[in-house]
């Protein structure tokens, strides 16, 4: 089975990513495929850059996903505006167009999605 989610909020602006992190996690466990879009606002969750002292690293977090096997892109039009660049994201992760979006939901056999 393949989960695609769709992430729109940024990092430190309410518990979406925190879930997106977990159900992740628990996909990647059982063995599924995860397939993560971040849109608008929520391109800020794969900046390296985050640093907070006392907070969980949702960079980090981010990447771990990543590593873990789940494909995780953003949008490139929504990291332009935000003045996100590909030398500013985690490794294993890619700024990509609205065709990745597409084809996510296309591929998933289940599509979740996060915002406001």
């Amino acid at each position: 089975m393949t989960v695609g989610i769709l992430l729109r909020t940024g990092p430190y602006t309410s518990q979406n990513v925190d879930t997106v992190y977990h159900l992740a996690k628990r996909f990647l466990a059982k063995g599924k495929t995860v397939k993560i879009f971040l849109y608008e606002d929520g391109v800020g969750n794969i900046h390296k850059e985050i640093k907070s002292p006392q907070e969980r690293n949702i960079a980090e977090m981010m990447s771990e996903l990543a590593q873990a096997g789940a494909q995780i892109q953003a949008c490139g039009t929504c990291a332009k505006f935000r003045g996100v660049k590909k030398a500013d994201i985690v490794e294993n992760t890619k700024l990509g167009g609205m065709a990745v979006l597409v084809n996510y939901a296309n591929d998933c056999d289940r599509f979740l999605s996060f915002g406001f």
